[in-house]
């Protein structure tokens, strides 16, 4: 089992160092680097901004004291592993040397701020973290991928800098390593799998994967992952922050054991690609939607009138518009949901246009909040002749916000909403329900075993649901459907996973 105590020691082996003469600001080393600034402090190093004065470049320059422990060892692994690199977010090396006190390493330098400066403590959107992951990944491929394959082995957020471009840059390969050998067991906390802390280990490609994996979680919440592997799998599947999607790939990026991890970072990178791709199809149908009811409606009062006048079918047609621009990953940003809901408190909507917002910004506060006691207040404005649903959203989220005083009346209304929504025609609505009523099961069943369980059973009832609708051709909308099962196989990974890490809990507690 790992040891946090045991892994902190190891960390340490790397990080202590002894009182080295760095050198100061002004001097020039080897007669020819003139050091202009320190970019950053290490443990074992520091990163300055110097001067080349023979070609007048601005250049990085590590400068590693000889006393601290491994310090050739590292040096020596940094400059082999960068001097066979040639990649565009991986800085060239240009020169490297000796003197009694210190190792020096120039290379590129790269303007720009650490990752883990820009998400610490905030973390960055879905869109961003993965245009981000996607730039690593490639890069990780390409390391992997050399005549002689290299491993990164300290990927985390503060070893990437977001440069003027835009882009991430891998910096401080100090321990890189060949694929196939053996190596000092050292990394860092949180983010380093458990095996790269087992002197002699033998590592592969799914130690990168696994780093990978929470790099990009401490991206997205900006914390940093829980030293022991089984919490933090625990907390990335249990985030508010990350969706559906995101908890899937990461479930299998992080897992504790090296055999469940994806093999290689091409099926990384190949799901990243995937979950970036629903996003854009999802915000484009929903752009479509909302302008082609702003349009309908306008037409609506226009020639019926209904009591309406046209200066409030120009306010329908300009929330249509003024929403659209604030669609973010498939739904509303918080500015486009303010502004649906002045405009619904403002009442100056006609009844269909507003119910639709209604019915939008209830959902929001539902799935995307989960401010359930908002998502009520909203369902229960919607006109049941329009959202025949309404009533059992309403009792949806009252179960969510009150499951602490009668857990036995929740399992009860659950299978009754269950039992009900199962018979329903294919829909899109329908399977939102039963996801929900999934979560349910979990909530509250005491035993996180059984609620896993029934919350499988849910899900796997919902998937075989929507493949008989695909065979009989009863859900008329092909991409809706596609993506309805994708989000469903997604959920049944995840909790999936998550039974495998309870049930192996047990099974140590019981030995």
């Amino acid at each position: 089992m790992f040891c946090v105590k045991t892994a902190r020691r190891a960390h340490g082996y790397h990080r202590r160092m002894n009182e080295e003469k760095m050198p100061d600001i002004g001097q020039t080393v080897n007669d020819r680097y003139e050091i202009v600034n320190l970019i950053a402090r290490g443990g074992t190093s520091c990163v300055y901004l110097v001067l080349d004065r023979h070609i007048g470049r601005m250049l990085a320059m590590k400068v590693i004291g000889r006393l601290s422990v491994g310090s050739f060892y590292f040096a020596t692994s940094e400059i082999e592993a960068l001097r066979r690199v040639r990649y565009p977010l991986i800085p060239v090396i240009w020169d490297a040397f000796y003197d009694s006190d210190n190792i020096y390493i120039v290379s590129d330098y790269v303007k720009g701020d650490s990752l883990g400066k820009l998400c610490r403590g905030k973390g960055l959107p879905r869109a961003q973290s993965l245009s981000i992951a996607q730039h690593i990944c490639s890069a990780l491929i390409y390391l992997h991928q050399l005549k002689h394959p290299m491993l990164y082995l300290d990927l985390k957020p503060d070893n990437i800098i977001i440069g003027e471009d835009g882009l991430p840059h891998l910096i401080d390969f100090g321990i890189a390593s060949c694929l196939a050998g053996h190596h000092i067991p050292v990394g860092t906390i949180g983010y380093s799998p458990p095996e790269q802390y087992e002197a002699g280990a033998k590592l592969d490609a799914r130690a990168d994967i696994y780093a990978f994996g929470m790099t990009y979680y401490a991206i997205r919440s900006g914390v940093v992952p829980d030293p022991n592997p089984e919490k933090a799998l625990g907390d990335i599947l249990h985030s508010r922050i990350l969706g559906s999607s995101e908890k899937s790939f990461l479930a299998r990026c992080c897992c504790p054991s090296r055999e469940d991890r994806y093999t290689e970072a091409n099926e990384v990178l190949k799901q990243i690609r995937h979950i970036r791709s629903i996003p854009q199809k999802i915000k484009k149908s929903i752009e479509i939607t909302i302008i082609t009811a702003g349009i309908l409606v306008s037409a609506y009062y226009i020639t019926e009138k209904l009591g309406k006048t046209a200066k409030e079918s120009a306010a329908a047609r300009e929330l249509a518009a003024d929403t659209a621009v604030y669609m973010r990953d498939g739904g509303y940003s918080p500015e486009g949901i303010s502004l649906i809901r002045t405009a619904i408190a403002g009442g100056s909507l006609p009844e269909d246009c507003e119910q639709y917002y209604i019915f939008e910004v209830a959902m929001n506060a539902m799935f995307v909040e989960h401010d359930y006691r908002t998502a009520s207040r909203y369902f229960s404005m919607l006109d049941e002749r329009m959202y025949p649903d309404a009533s059992d959203y309403v009792r949806l989220c009252g179960m969510q916000s009150g499951f602490d005083y009668d857990r036995e009346e929740a399992a009860v209304i659950t299978g009754e909403l269950f039992a009900s929504t199962i018979r329903r025609r294919p829909s899109a609505q329908k399977y939102e329900i039963l996801i929900f009523v999934a979560e349910c099961c979990e909530n509250y069943e005491e035993d996180e075993a059984e609620g896993l369980a029934k919350s499988i059973a849910v899900i796997e009832a919902a998937k075989q649901d929507i493949e008989d609708a695909k065979a009989k051709e009863t859900m008329s909308d092909d991409e809706e459907c596609e993506r309805m099962c994708s989000r469903l196989e997604e959920l049944l990974e995840v909790k999936k996973t998550r039974m495998r890490a309870v049930s192996k809990k047990r099974l140590e507690r019981r030995l």
